[in-house]
């Protein structure tokens, strides 16, 4: 597995407290954090009760824009519930003394988090403001949607500047943040991480959830017999990962220390768990390979379908000793916080055994016809020792996350550092690609002179099975093409990609499908919104699609909300390998072009942006030295913070074609053209983000090999 990873501080805010003390004194009672909402932007036709963390603010950022049907505010604020949640608990878990705690040089620090939805709810204030014919309003409220704006905001002023990436996964969110954490670590890339996920409440995930009839008016009874649903949630849960030699080193003494982590993806359905639960054992079995758990924490949302395929997961995964598992369910008390989900319960769980007790759920008797073997705590909190504990997370697309930890003395005990060795090459085997130029490396050299924006329906059609997704939003079908366009270049099939991990990124997501479910929502009404437009307008919308395309089955996440999202990715990809986690994987980028993107870049830089989609995809993996191939091979990368708005609308590289403003796409592309023109030497690339992000990718060219067709 590599070097231990510690967690050596924590810190989140949810439904039950606004800090991990508050957390512990109310998880000792039998109330649940779920009721009425004062923070959702339109009032449900049934109030089923939501999670809200107790902020001490009732209108937050946006003033009285919290009701939809509420006047404008008079002030515009950049910081909305998302920032507020994510500042809040970095400020809890970083102290009086940041540079203390980081302990660490600013550059050696970096932050990955996940969430579901980001900065959406500055969506909806900016349709609301573009309605009251305040559309310079509008477009500042647009700029705060992405991911990157989100966590920019949340981290300014504070001593990181080695990199901050956001992933998105769906309800696995923070548990993926904390997997590729601990990546980043092993793989000497940083030295301090801070992990984990956010997600406030929002109309657009209320209003989506319910459409799919997931949303419960009774109380959340997960394993019950007559389970309704979920309780929509919010929160925010982050720790502080260390390599454990080092928080030895340090004189600190750690909260836990990570002792497995299982990622896989269903590759089933968009929106509905594997009956089987094949991807969640699959994580599961990773995650409890060293022993079995003391307790499991449940990702338990109370629905039919989840609880059912959960329990299966259970079944395969633990076998005759089920019974001897405890598990315990919290999004009864908590809700369910989305991109926090999993992080939040853990931290719950460490502490409240810290302070000697395991706390129980809420809800209606367990369904012992259908869930026999479960262990459930229900009610009453339980008094017994606790060193392994696993929590598994889910989300849509069907990622399926599992981390094991160990508490007490156990996380004193360091783990066995792996071998140490030569530092293994990491190499691009392949490239695939659509752009408004056509499909391949050819399409993308003639890109630049095409005079065309976008990619063409005739470049897409060979590429894809129009009967599968001619009701797709086009970002995940332009993923789809470049993956098809891979895979053809070097005569793979799709079925030699189903064991592959795969890290997609967009920054924009389904630009188009958002804008058409919120204004839809707004029109129509919370009670009223389209399941098929939320579903393919989640963030991980990208990645949840070509597993389910490809049928691939191992860890799946999207890099969220950058420019630079893309080179990101393959930063992230990178480190997987180069720490001994992943031999190789897939990573699919993409962008659409949209009226309203174009709207907001131009505002901000003061010229005239007009953006294309593409996409693009790289088979990345390692290659020992033994290896004598000849393959472009990916060096290093370095990461800046600037100062938000230094920025160029292209990405710069050394000799190639100029690149058009497609996205995150941008930088990967003038990668690919270096390697197009058969440059054999050096090549860096440097992109960057409105939000002052800079990325720089160093490769060796090395020209092209015979794997590189061009079609």
């Amino acid at each position: 597995m590599g070097a231990a990873i510690a967690i050596v501080r924590a810190a989140a805010c949810g439904a039950m407290g606004a800090d991990i003390a508050a957390m512990v004194d109310a998880l000792r009672t039998d109330r649940s954090g779920v009721g009425p909402s004062d923070m959702l932007e339109q009032v449900p036709a049934v109030a089923a009760g939501v999670g809200e963390v107790p902020l001490g603010n009732r209108h937050g950022a946006h003033g009285d824009m919290a009701r939809g049907d509420a006047s404008i505010p008079e002030v515009v604020h950049h910081d909305d519930r998302a920032e507020q949640l994510l500042r809040r608990t970095l400020e809890q878990l970083l102290g009086d003394d940041p540079s203390a705690t980081i302990g660490v040089d600013p550059s050696r620090a970096m932050v990955v988090v996940g969430t579901t939805l980001a900065g959406m709810r500055h969506c909806g204030a900016a349709m609301r403001l573009e309605g009251a014919d305040r559309a310079t309003e509008a477009l500042h409220s647009y700029a705060g949607i992405p991911a990157g704006s989100v966590l920019r905001r949340a981290i300014d002023g504070l001593p990181m500047a080695g990199g901050a990436i956001t992933v998105s996964c769906a309800c696995a969110s923070a548990l993926s943040a904390i997997a590729h954490g601990c990546a980043l670590l092993r793989s000497g890339e940083a030295s301090c991480v801070i992990a984990g996920g956010y997600d406030p409440i929002s109309e657009f995930a209320y209003g989506g959830f319910s459409a799919l009839q997931l949303v419960a008016t009774g109380p959340l009874s997960p394993f019950a017999e007559d389970r309704e649903g979920m309780k929509l949630g919010e929160g925010c849960a982050l720790v502080v990962l260390r390599r454990l030699s080092d928080a030895h080193a340090r004189g600190e003494v750690p909260l836990a220390v990570i002792d497995a982590i299982g990622e896989s993806s269903d590759a089933h359905h968009l929106t509905q768990p594997h009956p089987e639960g094949r991807g969640a054992a699959t994580a599961l079995a990773v995650a409890v390979a060293h022993g079995l758990p003391d307790l499991l924490i449940a990702h338990a949302t109370g629905t039919p379908g989840n609880d059912a395929a959960e329990y299966q997961a259970y079944r395969t995964a633990f076998g005759a000793d089920l019974p001897r598992v405890a598990v315990t369910a919290l999004k009864s008390r908590f809700g369910h916080p989305l991109g926090a989900a999993g992080a939040l319960e853990l931290l719950a769980v460490l502490a409240c055994a810290d302070a000697g007790f395991i706390p129980a759920g809420l809800g209606r008797p367990v369904d012992r016809n259908a869930f026999p073997d479960i262990d459930l705590l229900q009610q009453n909190p339980r008094h017994s020792e606790l060193r392994r504990v696993t929590v598994l997370a889910a989300g849509f697309g069907g990622a399926n996350v599992a981390v094991s930890v160990l508490r007490g003395d156990q996380a004193l005990v360091a783990a066995p550092s792996a071998p140490v060795g030569c530092a293994p090459r990491v190499v691009i085997r392949a490239i695939g690609c659509v752009t408004a130029g056509g499909r391949g490396l050819s399409g993308l050299q003639r890109l630049a002179d095409c005079g065309a924006r976008d990619v063409s329906e005739e470049t897409l059609a060979p590429l894809l099975d129009r009967a599968r997704t001619r009701r797709f939003a086009l970002l995940p079908r332009l993923m789809l093409a470049a993956c098809r366009d891979l895979c053809d270049a070097v005569g793979m099939s799709a079925h030699e990609l189903g064991s592959m991990p795969l890290l997609a990124a967009s920054w924009h997501g389904a630009a188009a499908f958002t804008e058409q479910y919120y204004r839809d929502l707004l029109a129509s009404g919370i009670n009223l919104a389209n399941p098929m437009l939320f579903a393919e307008s989640v963030p991980n919308v990208g990645s949840a699609h070509v597993s389910l395309g490809l049928g691939m089955t191992a860890a799946s996440a999207t890099v969220i909300g950058t420019r630079t999202a893309g080179l990101e990715a393959m930063f992230l990809a990178s480190c997987r390998i180069r720490s001994g986690e992943w031999n190789k994987a897939l990573v699919v980028m993409a962008d659409e072009s949209h009226p309203t993107i174009d709207a907001v870049l131009s505002h901000c830089t003061g010229n005239q942006v007009h953006s294309g989609s593409a996409g693009m995809a790289f088979l990345i993996e390692r290659m020992d030295a033994s290896h004598t191939e000849s393959f472009p091979e990916i060096v290093k990368f370095d990461r800046f913070i600037m100062e938000r708005g230094r920025w160029r609308s292209a990405a710069l590289q050394q000799g190639a074609d100029a690149i058009p403003e497609i996205g995150c796409v941008a930088g990967p592309a003038a990668l690919a053209l270096e390697i197009a023109h058969g440059n054999t030497g050096k090549v860096s690339i440097s992109s960057t983000d409105p939000n002052g992000f800079a990325w720089t990718l160093h490769a060796n060219a090395h020209g092209i090999p015979d794997a590189f067709a061009t079609v």
